[in-house]
């Protein structure tokens, strides 16, 4: 397997991106839904937090080496039988999905530091507060937080689906090249 992308297929380190940034957000979704319903006396009450935290700063860096990886590795042609509108579409959703990624992540960094204390990130180093924010800014903050982490997962639903509709209905190698099958 190549490890740059060809004109026919994803390369090994754009797959290997591209799943771990989907994975990690999906767990870092449904982690944190959980978490949030956590008592003070629930033996996941701060680790729960701790793994939100580092593995959120995780899939940041991991969005941000996608995007400096992205004019080395080269991309796959289009597939000539998917209709413009449709690569557009898959473009716009892509764009959308990594700047949620970039909502939540600064907006999770806020909620964490809204009172000064620092973002520890796997007790390997902190982040510093840049502010305190007010409590009606805080609750604006982690709404913002909370909608955007249900905005991407929308978003990855549909291009989950749209990649299923091309393997399994229009018969294409849109979900091939990213398995590299």
């Amino acid at each position: 397997m190549r490890f740059k992308n060809s004109s026919e297929r994803y390369g090994l380190i754009s797959i290997v991106l591209h799943w771990s940034v989907a994975l990690l957000t999906i767990g870092l979704f449904v982690l944190g839904l959980w978490m949030v319903d956590l008592g003070y006396y629930d033996d996941w009450y701060y680790q729960a937090p701790w793994w939100h935290k580092g593995l959120g700063f995780i899939v940041l860096l991991l969005v941000l080496i996608r995007w400096l990886w992205r004019p080395f590795a080269g991309k796959p042609a289009a597939i000539s039988t998917t209709p413009v509108w449709q690569n557009l579409a898959a473009k716009t959703v892509h764009q959308l999905m990594n700047l949620a990624i970039i909502v939540l992540a600064v907006t999770g960094y806020l909620i964490v530091t809204a009172k000064g204390q620092p973002l520890g990130i796997f007790d390997w180093f902190n982040i510093p507060a840049l502010t305190q924010l007010t409590v009606s800014t805080s609750d604006l903050v982690s709404k913002l937080h909370l909608w955007s982490a249900y905005f991407i997962i929308a978003l990855a639903s549909i291009h989950a689906l749209a990649a299923l509709k091309h393997h399994f209905i229009n018969k294409d190698a849109t979900l091939r090249r990213m398995l590299n099958l």
